[in-house]
């Protein structure tokens, strides 16, 4: 580390971390509803604080919801803080503000939305998921502008919305509305401030077989939907999930088809004429969505043709091409934050793969090198006491800005 990054780095304040983030956690953006007002204007606040460049900015109306849930536009505003440089490429860092909700408030130890510190940690809902990398990259960014780096590139920092509920009106908008064309990215989820370079493709699946209503006591009248589906199940897990869990990713776990949802019948007395399934498919780097789906066509014709006939149709709710992020290790963006890490912490930290689900399914479409990185445990998001070390998130903060400067300085 060269004395001018140990002089930037110097602008660090424990201090400011904690008390911006509790501000963060107390500024609530659960979803339902997604109300992300007060936490964009929290981060527009401290970005305005230092000079950076920032507007804060809401979809259309014309913009539809994935999860069709009525809430306004309006309510969903993302922020974009910029700081130009010279010609050189755009490095992005996009962080969601949105939160899930609380779920059941006794289970918490504490008031979820009072960011209360305790055993060297803040608690609160989004502590890790994900106001703990929102933070990371906000301050960053006021470090960088504070301490005068001068970039060769773009730095756009990028608290977004929406992440909760699908990302239709948060990255998904962003991107398409071409408002974000990064040449490369940083997602922030809570890695363990781990650097990850993969994150399998999400698709979401109701699969419909319709058959034909009779009364429950003659069922050879009709043609029961629901046993239909029942071993359309059974083919999925017993055939299709072996083949598709031949391809193996060194950082990342197998595919996987979760059949997680099956509603069938009207009424005990009468044979189902309709059944729907829907699966949660999570697909590693090489296996493809034509792949699966056309092998979910394969068997739902072979179930069909055996008899009774039936009709059915494949319907895909959530998917954004099935294009895995998957980021060479020798990347610059990988040795660059990965090296970064590994001096802040003082320890080899090895590469892994980002197991859930982030924005970086929205960029991996523009066929740009992605990271994931954040501070928190990914075990403890979505979960009662989710909470984040401070350590964390200095680490992360000084990681991020370490990059940065390597990158774009």
């Amino acid at each position: 580390m060269t004395e001018h990054e140990k002089n930037v780095l110097s602008y660090v304040d424990k201090d400011e971390i904690i008390s911006f983030m509790q501000e963060l956690i107390r500024a609530r953006s659960d979803y339902p509803p997604g109300d992300t007002r007060k936490a964009a204007q929290v981060c527009a606040d401290k970005l305005r604080q230092y000079g950076v460049d920032t507007q804060v900015i809401a979809p259309p109306p014309s913009v539809k919801s994935a999860k069709n849930d009525g809430v306004d536009n309006s309510t969903m505003p993302s922020v974009i803080g910029t700081i130009k440089g010279g010609d050189g490429p755009c490095l992005l860092l996009n962080a969601h503000i949105d939160t899930v909700s609380a779920g059941e408030l006794s289970e918490w130890e504490c008031d979820p939305y009072a960011a209360e510190i305790k055993n060297g940690c803040i608690y609160g809902r989004g502590a890790g998921d994900d106001k703990g990398s929102v933070l990371a990259q906000v301050m960053a960014a006021t470090i960088i502008k504070r301490a005068n780096v001068r970039l060769k590139g773009t730095l756009i920092v990028n608290p977004v919305a929406d992440e909760e509920a699908n990302s239709a009106r948060g990255a998904k908008w962003l991107r398409d509305a071409n408002i974000l064309k990064p040449d490369m990215a940083i997602i922030g989820e809570q890695t363990n401030n781990t650097v990850a370079c993969a994150e399998r493709a999400v698709l979401f699946v109701v699969v419909t077989i319709k058959g034909k209503a009779a009364h429950g006591a003659m069922p050879w009248e009709g043609n029961n939907a629901t046993v239909h589906m029942c071993e359309f199940v059974n083919l999925v897990n017993q055939e299709l999930l072996p083949e598709v869990q031949k391809i193996k990713h060194r950082f990342l776990p197998p595919t996987t088809l979760s059949t997680t949802k099956i509603r069938g019948g009207i009424q005990t007395n009468i044979i189902p004429e309709t059944c729907t399934l829907d699966i949660d498919c999570r697909l590693s780097p090489g296996v493809t969505e034509d792949y699966v789906l056309n092998r979910f066509s394969e068997l739902l014709r072979r179930l069909s043709e055996k008899g009774p006939a039936f009709e059915w149709k494949i319907d895909v709710t959530n998917s954004e091409g099935g294009i895995a992020t998957d980021t060479d290790p020798e990347a610059p963006l990988i040795k660059e934050l990965s090296g970064a890490l590994n001096e802040v912490s003082g320890k080899e930290i090895p590469l892994t793969g980002y197991k859930q689900a982030s924005d970086g399914r929205i960029f991996a479409k523009l066929g740009i090198p992605i990271a994931i990185f954040g501070p928190g445990d990914p075990s403890l998001g979505h979960s009662p006491n989710e909470c984040v070390p401070i350590e964390q998130l200095v680490e992360a903060v000084k990681t991020l800005t370490l990059s940065v400067m390597r990158l774009l300085g």
